[in-house]
């Protein structure tokens, strides 16, 4: 019979973690993250009823001291996506907070063992990016600023000396976002070093700059908004990658006023 059939059998490996192979443990989170894929894929509005599969998993991962072998890194970056997604379903609204916390712990765990890794440094810049979205959405909804997802009207609809960008929310927004922009930075430098920079990295770089230059007064936010340019230009360019939408329309609306 299938380890794997049915959520009661999620639910309750936890009570039998400490009695099985640790093997046999591997394949059954194994099992629940390629579970929380599907569900964060096609049916995010499912999402509670999977909190205790995720959590048992991350209780046996911890419990056979998954994240300290290097030599299953491939099985650790593909566990801490399917978590790491799953926390952050629906980031504009929020996190599963225990979840988005665990996974961070987890990247600088495996960032010891592989400190210059693309995939690890990214990981974290989109873990510190994801947790910056439901900030950004109350900034846009309490005060009407754009922050979220149209960070070019924001710049030009904030005025140079706007107080709020001092209150609360944007000091938040920044304590999440500087660190995105420091994971993003290293990723592309390791990536650069390798020939292996991808569009996709340059682009979330870029979404990170920007959301940063949106929370920050000036002259600081011109220096973001100018790097995200640069970042998109060098993404536009990448073979076989297309910018967004909203992404192309902040090049073609901006990228003139940078050299």
């Amino acid at each position: 019979m299938s380890r794997h059939s049915g959520s009661s059998r999620h639910r309750s490996h936890h009570s039998r973690s400490t009695e099985q192979n640790p093997e046999d443990l591997v394949e059954q989170v194994k099992s629940i993250i390629t579970l929380l894929y599907e569900v964060v894929s096609s049916r995010p509005y499912e999402w509670e009823a999977y909190l205790p599969s995720a959590r048992s998993a991350m209780t046996a991962l911890d419990h056979l001291h998954f994240f300290r072998d290097p030599q299953r890194f491939a099985e650790q970056v593909w566990m801490l996506h399917g978590l790491q997604d799953y926390a952050f379903h629906d980031a504009d609204s929020g996190c599963i907070r225990d979840i988005a916390e665990w996974c961070q712990t987890a990247w600088l765990r495996i960032l010891r063992n592989y400190p210059e890794n693309v995939d690890t440094l990214t990981g974290l810049g989109r873990n510190w990016l994801q947790r910056a979205q439901a900030t950004l959405a109350r900034i846009h909804r309490e005060e009407g600023n754009d922050s979220s997802s149209q960070g070019s009207s924001s710049q030009a609809a904030s005025p140079p000396a706007d107080p709020r960008r001092q209150g609360p929310l944007y000091v938040e927004a920044r304590g999440y976002l500087q660190p995105a922009v420091d994971f993003y930075a290293r990723a592309l430098r390791s990536a650069d070093a390798l020939g292996s920079t991808t569009g996709e990295i340059l682009a979330s770089a870029a979404e990170s700059q920007m959301s940063l230059g949106n929370v920050t007064g000036p002259p600081g936010d011109e220096r973001h908004f100018a790097q995200a340019i640069r970042y998109l230009r060098r993404a536009e360019a990448a073979p076989g990658y297309i910018l967004s939408v909203y992404l192309q329309q902040y090049l073609n609306d901006y990228g003139r006023y940078v050299s």
